[in-house]
């Protein structure tokens, strides 16, 4: 899973005494290559939507066809034993980045990176499927279980997730990847071209365009970018409250070190949900006369 860390030291003398001093690490872990992936995304234990009016629908389908959840797009396709298949969409929209449903051509189902899925699907037997807001249809980022309901307008409403069966993903596909390793629909959002230098730091915030992918935030933004903001300490520095830049489509976890030899682990605080443009955590952690922590963001459900 691609990461992206923000960091930074604190140093205090005594219980009485506390300095505390600033410093900023970023590592990185970023491969250019494009990983072969299955062709569904969808759990092969948690399969099945139903419909009052039509029956159970099959999201895996067979394995091959089946859908697929992407991280701005969704593709592939559902299987009906009453009304066949069910098409989310092509995998390429025309713009490169959402299916605007506005044409024949150019339909499908979005994900807009918080787990909304909004837009149409289409089958055959039946005509269009809506994916609106009446019926929030979502994918929950942590679990990759759905909840919500699709609209057809010939079989009523379709429950994604009920008391006897929900639809579950295991993953979120970044979609086609340009030449440089990075997400063709995001460079499009981003800089309207796909000949961009992934090492570049074109809002000159210290952090590069692959590392603003990674962590969720804007690379033409001085001011988003993922750092600590602040950080205070209790007597002692047993008792610590961290700040830092989130962004809504991404989680965090906060990791500690005593020497700064990069084996970092854990603080057993688990995955932190973004609160807003920033996100506040005070905790306690073991005294030591040096401390380090990180900020590590996470892509939920990114390979």
């Amino acid at each position: 899973m691609g990461k992206y860390f923000a960091s930074m030291k604190k140093l205090f003398m005594n219980d009485l005494l506390l300095f505390a001093r600033w410093a900023l690490l970023v590592a990185i872990s970023f491969s250019a290559t494009t990983r072969s992936v299955a062709a569904t995304t969808i759990d092969g234990s948690a399969r099945y939507a139903y419909g009052a009016n039509i029956g159970w629908f099959d999201w895996r389908g067979d394995a091959n066809n089946g859908a697929v959840i992407g991280e701005y797009v969704c593709s592939g396709c559902i299987y009906s034993a009453n009304v066949g298949w069910i098409n989310l969409g092509s995998g390429a929209p025309a713009d490169g980045i959402y299916y605007q449903n506005l044409a024949s051509t150019d339909f499908g189902v979005n994900q807009d990176g918080l787990g909304n899925l909004r837009g149409y699907a289409w089958g055959q037997n039946i005509g269009w499927i809506a994916f609106e807001g009446n019926g929030a249809p979502k994918v929950d980022l942590l679990t990759g279980q759905f909840t919500g309901y699709a609209w057809s307008a010939n079989c009523g409403w379709i429950s994604l997730s009920n008391a006897t069966a929900y639809v579950q993903t295991d993953s979120i596909q970044e979609g086609s990847l340009a030449t440089n390793g990075l997400p063709t629909a995001w460079l499009l959002q981003n800089f309207g071209t796909t000949a961009v230098n992934p090492n570049a730091d074109p809002d000159s915030d210290g952090a590069s365009n692959a590392q603003e992918y990674l962590a969720g935030t804007n690379p033409n933004d001085a001011n988003s970018n993922l750092r600590i903001t602040s950080a205070t300490y209790a007597p002692g520095g047993t008792l610590t409250t961290l700040t830092w830049n989130t962004a809504p489509t991404r989680y965090y976890y906060i990791q500690k070190e005593l020497k700064l030899n990069l084996s970092w682990v854990d603080s057993g605080i688990g995955l932190i949900s973004s609160t807003g443009p920033t996100t506040s955590l005070t905790f306690s952690d073991t005294n030591a006369p040096i401390h380090f922590f990180r900020i590590q963001a996470v892509r939920p459900l990114i390979p």
